[in-house]
């Protein structure tokens, strides 16, 4: 027997694809399609209060029950009843695992498993804590010693029976739970809401907040336009639509176009048209007809000429009758006939009649405003004339089959404030209509004309024949004049009866089964409460009965009533009379087939698979190939290589959502990750977050400011910020991994990784702390790029440059004491800088000169004598305007001018007497060859003083700001803004400024704030990177591979280029330095013993007391230095490491729990080409500096990685990066939800998250990537394309056994060998691509396989066998199709594993317990198994063949366009070889070993093969068309030609 059911619980929405919300008719028509899963089906309703009371639906096979709300037959509740019947999880976790097999279930197993869950396995496992439940105790007059404790969680509660003396009210549910007075869960309720306790009360009455549909629901099919939630009747033919969101829809009858409709309302369901085959659903039966009972019972009985009309299935807006008018319709009015049609809307829950316009309705009487009552103008085309509102009674016929309409009457139109709707009895309502327009009948029999009874049968098996009868002339005459009563009007036992008003017409089902005589029955009528509205019908004619004739159905009808059915009862069991079959579940054909049809003689393919996924099991096919493939190819595996393969996640930061770029480096990863598993290794990756830094600080603290107006941020202390700073990042973490997972991203995601874990803090303190004892940590004031808008210091990865940045630029001179003479004249000289930043001039110390620069003293009018660079002099002259008349006095080496002294009267008080120095820096390309020196602001001058001894100042502050140091008008100015143009007036004061202007360059920004930053010299704490610790990381890289090569010399620039690295941060949010400092000398204390002491205080208590604890805590400070330094002297630093310090320690996560693997490497790392300077470096820097610290000599030449793997930037489709201020960013939900290209509209069809890891493969990541609408689009073409491919595969496959699956190649006909070593070919070449971490050539290459191999050749060539063949053809076809399906299924795996798993779920169960699993088959062995296929022969036949069938479609194609032919198969082949002489000839040869199978190869009807010249009896054919081509050497001759047979009729 097969196995069990299994359904997973989602708590608040449903259960599996049962969702909360949906429609009595959705679910049972699926149930219903499903006859092997759910055998027996039950539906029961109250008769008495059908529109109030709930209907139930039991599934007595499969444990549970439904129950759906009166008024609208949706889903409310859903309950387990029986545990041991369907195999039920949450999140994957059995709530009680059932046997394998139902038939290995035991008497023991069975009662066991009928019992549900344990408490404990509740609430440690499945649901966690929760708040008490309530306890219902036994009926005091009963045996029962147990009573129910109901624990509810949101969206779902379990009863657990419990003893009743063990109960108490005090005690803890907990315990009581868990103790043996409690028994497992009896049963499971799944609800919407927050509690059982809140939600019961107005269960079946609250608003509902899921769609009717299931496929709205699931959103697994296309778009469906928003429901209709109630339609407002506003008199004169006027109804308004009211939609759940979107804007209402006037309905205007007469004057409303069918285009309209569709336009609004989206197509219908069905269109119905007179002789239509469909309408039989809606034709009174004759008298001989038995009707069959209404029940859905485990074993209903049903005539043999019952059709399920499932409005929602396979109907479609085209008309395919194959006879749109039998010949009745007769002169001029055929046409109007024949156009009349209904418009079935289903979800909406009503039917619209378009026809020809008739006479406009008028208003009610009492309308108050003329709104209602548009001037309506007859058209001359089609238009809706009629509406049928479907009433949808439980009771009346099979109640499911219609949404019921909710509508009202339009209080203004009919002057009253009375509620007149769906929900009011039909006395009421009547009697109010009749007020309502009593006044505009001349008389009482006018009245009662127009208001009078019909009585109508309405069999159990009948769809309301309302849509039917209301057709006019659509009748079949006799046939319909059998049902009504027979005797006169109004008479009869019928089980509905139809009332009138004027545009109105009420059908209301009838229970009592007395029906009293003509005179009393009107009055009886609108009294007797036991009529219910089934259906109204709103139309644009005045009196609708009497200009319809309807009356003239009563008069002739005869009553059934004998006949009439029952209504089924809640305590009722239904009829069992034969066994369920796959008939009883068959959609209502779109097309009536003929009895002598070829289909049944035809072997189809069939398959359920979907055409596209369903987004409601999208998440059990995503943890199976993402969280559940993780760990079981880590712990169930036997993996063939002992080494686990190791992929180091490179940490994104934790600060908002993921961006494209996210998506284009998890997936690649997770792309590499999954080859791996392929090849039997276990992977190893464990995802991280970078959780410290700036932008996050600076989050919370606009967060803290938004929250606190008036507020100042800086008064937050920095335990508030560090609190604040960490919830931040774990909410960001959260959302990130979501998202992650939505990917399918398989990894280790239980043990993710953060820096801001105290295991990851302790182990990055260790390295730290190893770099200190070996000497890399050192103090000292120099110049560091720092962010004014950050107030700290950024490193070098931190920066990004602008190449348009505009600068003022100036010209300075300063007064130099050297004093040539010329012809025994003393000139005085100044020597002339250039700068574009005037704002560094007041920390100028010195000028730079190159000694081997010739330079010359220029004399000019207005500025006299200056110093220039000789090669510069022309350039400046334009600049600083010196006028034409300038000469040059002298020529002067640079070497004669170093040592030489100048003054600076406007910032020199501190030093009048600066020195002119010789540096190699200094050039002949820009300025004036003589550089101003300001070593507190400029990296190359701090360096130059150094070597002078020259110490400078850097008059600057954290923001940016001038200090008061240098002169007092520049105190508190930015200088990066106003402090600018006040230092160059006070040097224009003094006549020292020459010229000024601005200047576009290149200029650095910080990376997170985008504003620019400058160089200020501050003490910061500096890593050691000198020439030898950079040699030993360059050598480090040569056995590194590097995907691209050029990444190699990239990151070997960065780290020789660095013989620093700053690592401190003036941030809180971020793991301290351990570092003290002297509160009166400043002197800053950092030794191994201290550190490793401060250190093992955070490790006991954690790093947030080190901003927390008092200033003097002693606990912090080392004894020896209590006794060197005193008690309270030391103060604890506040400056954190650099984020690249946090992230490039992590490779110490890679050690796999084993803490003895000091230098842990991975496989790979991969990440963008940004990290080249960023992560790639500070990884390999710490990796370096940590093996030297250890004296580890392999580690010196070594990096912590074997691959480096970049990939670029994403951009849009002009070549753009992305950015916010652009406007282009891509959101990867955008492309998964189908919104990206619907515009943002979340209505788009959902495209899925292997569309999505498509395109990343797809990609060559190698270089910048663009994503658009169009490469979307393609992508998800192309998902679809494999969709389809695995459909045909699966629908053939469905009744293929593996057992006899044995390949026998030599015995195969040349199709399947040729497919074969294109199957080997191909996979191959995938398999090597994947393991070159060459994507996208390995899905260029699935992709023409797919569209080239399979589909244009080898499908085409096999469907004569897998159709029409019975035999050897046809096995050797599957067996082949069974090899491409699962090579084809682990060539995707690691790209698009839901469709993998998908198709896994599709397959026969025969063919899953023979084969292994797409996700663990090894691709090795499977490459291996393949080599057997190959076939020396055949390859060197295979291009003979493959030329040969070019020529002929090339002919073919011809053929087409000269009409000769269609279908490949219409026509006859001759071959003939020119050059027939030679007994040799390789192609002949060819053609003779594959005569039989040519014609299937070629997919022709016919293939002869000549030496010579053809028969001439072929040159009688009625066409003929040659083609001529050479093969080999060859001269062949392609004839095609008219076949001399009759096309088969199949």
């Amino acid at each position: 027997m097969s196995k069990h059911l299994s359904l997973q619980l989602y708590p608040g929405k449903g259960l599996g694809w049962i969702v909360l919300g949906a429609s009595l008719h959705d679910i049972l028509t699926r149930l219903k399609a499903q006859p092997h899963l759910y055998p027996s089906i039950d539906v029961s309703y109250s008769p008495a209060q059908s529109l109030v009371a709930p209907s139930v639906l039991n599934l007595p096979a499969n444990g549970f029950r439904l129950r759906f709300d009166g008024p609208d037959q949706r889903l409310r509740l859903i309950e387990i009843l029986d545990f041991g019947k369907t195999q039920l999880s949450y999140k994957n976790i059995d709530l009680v695992k059932l046997p394998e097999e139902q038939s290995d279930c035991s008497n023991s197993a069975r009662n066991q498993a009928q019992h549900g869950p344990a408490f404990r396995h509740v609430y440690n496992r499945l649901m966690g804590p929760t708040f008490p439940g309530e306890y219902i105790p036994p009926r005091a007059d009963g045996d029962i010693r147990e009573g129910l404790y109901v624990l509810s969680y949101p969206g779902i509660a379990f009863t657990f029976p419990l003893q009743t003396s063990a109960w108490a009210p005090n005690a803890d549910f907990v315990s009581l739970l868990s103790s043996s007075a409690a028994a497992p869960a009896k049963s499971l309720a799944i609800f919407n809401g927050a509690s059982w306790q809140e939600a019961r009360h107005d269960l079946f009455t609250r608003p509902c907040l899921n769609p009717r549909s299931l496929a709205l629901s699931m959103k697994g099919k296309e778009y469906q336009p928003d429901e209709v939630d109630l339609i407002n009747i506003c008199g004169a033919g006027v109804l308004d639509l009211i939609r759940r969101s979107s804007q209402p829809f006037r309905l205007v009858l007469g004057q409303t176009t069918p285009q309209d409709l569709v336009a609004e309302l989206g197509p219908p369901d069905a269109i119905y048209r007179k002789n239509d085959h469909r309408l039989s659903i809606h034709k009174p039966r004759h008298r001989g007809q038995r009707s069959s009972h209404g029940s859905y019972g485990a074993s209903p009985a049903r005539s043999d000429d019952f059709i399920d009309a499932d409005q929602s299935s396979a109907h479609t807006t085209t008309d395919d009758s194959e006879a749109e008018d039998d010949g009745g319709g007769q002169g001029q009015d055929q046409p109007q006939s024949t156009a009349k049609c209904f418009y079935n809307y289903f979800h909406h829950g009503f039917d619209v009649f378009i026809s020809y316009p008739s006479n406009p309705s008028p208003p009610f009487p009492k309308a108050r405003s003329s709104s209602h009552s548009p001037s309506i103008k007859p058209m001359e085309r089609l238009v809706a004339t009629k509406i049928l509102l479907h009433g949808n009674v439980p009771g009346s016929y099979p109640f499911n089959r219609y949404r019921r309409s909710r509508w009202m009457i339009d209080p203004e139109a009919i002057g009253s404030t009375a509620v007149l709707d769906s929900e009011t009895g039909f006395t009421e309502l009547s009697h109010d209509l009749r007020g309502i327009w009593q006044g505009n009948y001349a008389s009482a029999e006018a009245e009662k004309a127009t208001q009078h009874a019909i009585v109508l049968d309405r069999d159990w098996g009948d769809s309301p024949g309302s849509s039917y009868e209301v057709l006019e002339d659509w009748d079949d005459g006799e046939q319909t004049r059998k049902k009504g009563s027979s005797g006169h009007e109004g008479s009869g036992s019928g089980t509905t009866q139809i009332f009138g008003f004027p545009g109105m017409l009420f059908e209301v089902l009838k229970n009592d089964p007395y029906v009293p005589d003509q005179g009393h029955y009107m009055i009886e009528l609108f009294q007797n409460p036991s009529y219910r509205t089934e259906d109204i019908i709103i139309c644009s004619n005045q009196g609708y009965l009497r200009s319809q004739g309807l009356g003239d159905m009563s008069a002739s009808g005869k009553s059934k009533s004998a006949e009439a059915p029952t209504a089924k009862r809640a305590s009722e069991k239904p009829d069992i009379q034969r066994p369920w079959t796959s008939r009883d579940a068959m959609l209502s054909p779109t097309r009536a087939l003929r009895s002598n049809t070829w289909k049944q003689t035809l072997l189809l393919p069939y398959s359920s698979f979907p055409p596209r996924p369903l987004l409601q099991e999208r998440a059990k096919y995503r943890d199976r190939c993402s969280t559940e493939l993780y760990k079981r190819q880590r712990t169930s595996r036997n993996p063939t290589h002992d080494k686990p393969f190791v992929l180091h996640d490179g940490p994104p930061f934790a600060n908002g959502p993921l961006h494209i770029g996210h998506a284009l480096n998890k997936i690649l990863k997770d792309i590499t990750c999954r080859f791996q598993v392929s090849l039997g290794k276990k992977v190893h990756y464990v995802p991280g977050w970078d959780c410290h830094g700036l932008p996050i600080e600076n989050k919370v603290l606009e967060v803290v400011k938004a929250q606190n107006p008036g507020f100042d941020v800086k008064l937050a202390t920095a335990s508030q910020i560090r609190e604040a700073a960490k919830k931040l990042a774990e909410h960001a973490v959260a959302k990130q991994r979501e998202t992650f997972q939505q990917w399918g991203i398989m990894a280790d995601w239980e043990n993710a990784w953060k820096t801001m874990d105290w295991d990851y803090e302790m182990r990055q303190l260790s390295v730290f702390s190893n770099l200190v004892k070996a000497g890399f940590i050192h103090r000292r004031e120099k110049p560091v790029y720092w962010s004014p808008s950050s107030e700290t210091a950024l490193a070098e990865a931190e920066l990004h440059y602008r190449e348009n940045h505009v600068s003022t630029a100036a010209y300075v001179a300063y007064p130099m004491d050297y004093q040539p003479q010329i012809d025994g004249k003393t000139l005085s000289v100044r020597a002339l800088i250039w700068t574009t930043t005037p704002w560094t001039l007041p920390a100028n110390r010195a000028i730079a000169v190159h000694k081997d620069i010739e330079y010359c003293v220029v004399s000019t009018a207005e500025s006299g004598c200056l110093v220039i660079a000789r090669s510069r002099l022309e350039e400046v002259a334009k600049m600083v305007h010196l006028g034409e008349d300038y000469e040059i006095l002298m020529s002067i080496m640079g070497h004669e001018l170093v040592g030489q002294t100048y003054q600076d009267a406007v910032f020199g008080a501190e030093l009048p007497i600066r020195h002119v120095l010789h540096a190699a820096f200094v050039s002949e390309a820009t300025g004036t060859g003589m550089v101003h020196i300001a070593p507190g602001h400029g990296m190359d001058d701090y360096e130059l003083c150094q070597q002078h001894n020259i110490s400078g100042p850097a008059p600057v502050d954290s923001a940016g700001r001038f200090t008061a140091s240098q002169h007092h008008t520049l105190a508190g100015q930015e200088v990066l803004a106003g402090g600018t143009e006040a230092v160059l007036r006070l040097l224009y004061a003094q006549d020292y400024l020459m010229s000024h202007g601005k200047h576009q360059h290149r200029y650095p920004y910080d990376w997170r704030t985008h504003k620019p930053v400058i160089v200020r010299a501050t003490p910061q704490w500096f890593a050691d990177m000198g020439p030898t610790f950079q040699s030993a990381a360059v050598d480090a890289l040569a056995s590194v591979k590097f995907i691209p090569e050029s990444g190699r010399d990239r990151l070997k620039g960065f780290v020789t280029s660095r013989p620093e690295w700053c690592i401190s941060r003036q941030r809180v949010w971020g793991v301290p330095i351990p570092a003290l400092y002297h509160k009166t000398t400043g002197e800053a204390i950092l030794t191994p013993e201290s550190v490793d002491h401060i250190i093992s205080e955070i490790r006991t208590r954690g790093t947030n007391v080190w901003w927390s604890d008092p200033e003097d805590d002693p606990r912090w400070i080392e004894p020896s230095l209590v006794e060197a330094y005193g008690s309270g002297a030391l103060s604890r630093g506040k400056d954190t490491m650099d984020v690249w310090f946090d992230s490039g320690t992590s490779w110490t996560q890679m050690n796999q729990g084993d803490d003895t693997l000091s230098l842990p490497t991975a496989d790979v790392y991969l990440e963008g080409t940004d990290q080249h300077r960023g992560w790639f470096q500070s990884s390999l820097l710490t990796y370096v500096a940590q093996g030297a610290a250890l004296d580890d000599e392999k580690a010196d030449h070594r990096a912590p990685f074997d691959t480096l793997i970049t990939h670029g930037f994403v951009l849009d489709e002009k070549g753009n990066k992305m950015s916010k201020s652009l406007g282009n960013v891509v959101s990867p939900d955008a492309i998964i939800t189908g919104s990206f290209l619907s515009n943002g509209q979340e209505t788009g069809e959902a495209l899925g998250p292997d569309t999505l890891r498509l395109w990343v493969a797809s990609s060559d990541y190698t270089s910048d990537v663009k994503v658009n609408k169009e490469v979307v689009k393609n992508m998800y073409s192309v998902l679809k394309k494999y969709r389809i491919t695995f459909k045909f595969l699966l629908g053939n496959l469905q009744h293929f056994s593996s057992a006899s699956s044995r390949i026998d190649v030599q015995n195969f006909e040349c199709q399947h060998r040729i497919a074969l070593i294109q199957l080997q070919e191909t996979f191959a070449h995938v398999h090597n691509c994947y393991g070159r971490f060459e994507y996208a050539k390995a899905m260029s290459e699935i992709d023409r396989y797919v569209t080239k191999d399979l589909s244009a050749f080898y499908f085409e060539m096999i469907k004569d066998a897998l159709y029409l063949d019975r035999g050897v053809a046809r096995d050797n076809a599957l067996r082949t199709l069974s090899i491409i399906f699962q090579c084809l299924q682990c060539m995707l795996a690691p790209v698009t594993p839901l469709l993998i798993e998908e198709t896994w779920d599709y397959l026969p169960q025969t063919l899953k317990d023979s084969w292994s699993h797409p996700m663990y088959k090894s691709s090795t062995k499977t490459l291996r198994l393949l080599d057997q296929f190959q076939d020396s022969q055949m390859a060197i036949d295979m291009p003979i063949l493959e030329a040969t069938d070019q020529a002929i479609k090339k002919v073919q194609e011809i053929a087409r366009q000269q009409k000769k032919m269609g279908s490949s198969l219409g026509c006859y082949v001759m071959i003939q070889t020119k050059n027939h002489w030679e007994e040799q000839s390789s192609v002949m040869a060819c053609y003779e070993r594959h005569l039989l199978d040519l014609a299937a190869v070629f997919v022709v009807s016919q293939v002869e093969i000549y030496k010579k010249h053809p028969p001439q009896d072929r040159w009688k054919a009625e066409w003929i068309i040659q083609e001529d081509f050479v093969i080999n050497g060859d001269e062949v001759v392609v004839y095609l030609y008219a076949p001399d047979k009759d096309k088969c009729s199949r």
